[in-house]
């Protein structure tokens, strides 16, 4: 890759649009779980094109994935990843599955041809979750364009499985600025002549977004600092995947209580209560039942088992046994839909 490639060109439209973010934010209470690891890819902002090329190995910052251990020489450890990927396969009633993009350095195991790895199937057992709660029904059927909104979307994973299962949507990403250096140059890869908005943060980019009509664009780009300013249209949904557990408690309560006031019908989350990294985080399930009606979801049966009085009294005594006494509900990710 050079610097006259249309993946770098992305790149630094990305990274002027984070900038101007950058500059004209305002006062924002980002957790402190959240300001370290921001500092640690602040190198991103001055990324040469070899690091552009393999953006998707640099993504470990986000997901905690990388890419070494899905070399050639980790193959014989791919059993794990396969037994995951049979089994959500399985409990797939609509061909949600989505394998791993080859753009900027796409890696995984290779199964049936495909590459899959830890972040691909956690982000289509989040799209199973969302289907067999009936979510992604009302998605399907929406003669209109859907307006969806991922709240802290990460490297853009979700949002490309979203978008190529339901292309008639228009994806909307509130995220950290740095953050979305990310999102914007993988998301401008992997659907190269999509139509995209990115906010720059300024009182009067926040006004005209508020006066457009959303649904022109695949992908629109907002910083989280201007949350409480959104006037637009309401979302049909919003998504939040493992961010909302690194937040402080409040911020989540702003974004759950704005939308319970915006009128957005759905909530989706798949969070811990708490991260055990962020004491700041009180119970995210809680929050969002404060605002909404909610229920879990369990995607496998297994779940179901495990998280019966029966299933946690056998870990229990399972764990007195073998002295390993696994993650407390609260540390366990859950799959919620919150309905007004």
């Amino acid at each position: 890759m050079d610097i006259n490639s249309q993946e770098y060109r992305n790149y630094l439209e990305g990274k002027s649009a984070v900038l101007a973010m950058l500059k004209n934010a305002r006062e924002s209470s980002t957790s402190k779980y959240w300001q370290e690891e921001l500092s640690g890819f602040e190198y991103m902002l001055e990324a040469p094109p070899s690091i552009i090329k393999n953006l998707r190995h640099h993504c470990y910052h986000i997901s905690g994935l990388h890419e070494y251990d899905y070399r050639a020489h980790h193959q014989h450890k791919k059993g794990k990843i396969e037994k995951w990927l049979r089994s959500l396969q399985a409990a797939d009633k609509n061909n949600l599955l989505v394998s791993e993009h080859p753009a900027l350095g796409g890696y995984g195991y290779d199964i049936g041809g495909a590459k899959y790895n830890g972040d691909t199937l956690s982000f289509y057992e989040c799209l199973l979750a969302m289907d067999k709660s009936g979510v992604l029904a009302g998605v399907r059927e929406n003669k209109n364009r859907n307006l969806v909104m991922e709240i802290g979307a990460g490297w853009g994973g979700l949002a490309y499985q979203f978008k190529k299962l339901f292309p008639n949507t228009t994806y909307a990403i509130v995220d950290l600025p740095l953050t979305m250096i990310f999102s914007i140059t993988y998301l401008k890869a992997v659907f190269p002549n999509t139509k995209t908005l990115m906010i720059d943060g300024s009182r009067e980019s926040v006004e005209k977004l508020n006066k457009t009509n959303l649904k022109e664009y695949d992908f629109i780009f907002i910083p989280h600092y201007v949350w409480k300013e959104l006037k637009f249209a309401r979302p049909d949904l919003i998504i939040n995947r493992a961010s909302f557990q690194e937040m402080k408690a409040a911020e989540v309560e702003d974004y759950v209580r704005k939308s319970k006031e915006w009128g957005v019908p759905v909530i989706y989350s798949m969070n811990r209560d708490r991260s055990p990294h962020n004491p700041e985080m009180t119970s995210v399930s809680r929050i969002l039942g404060d605002s909404y009606k909610t229920e879990e979801i369990f995607v496998l049966d297994e779940e179901v088992k495990e998280r019966s009085l029966l299933g946690r009294m056998k870990k229990k005594i399972l764990g007195l046994l073998t002295g390993k006494k696994g993650l407390p509900s609260l540390y366990q990710h859950r799959h919620i839909v919150g309905r007004l």
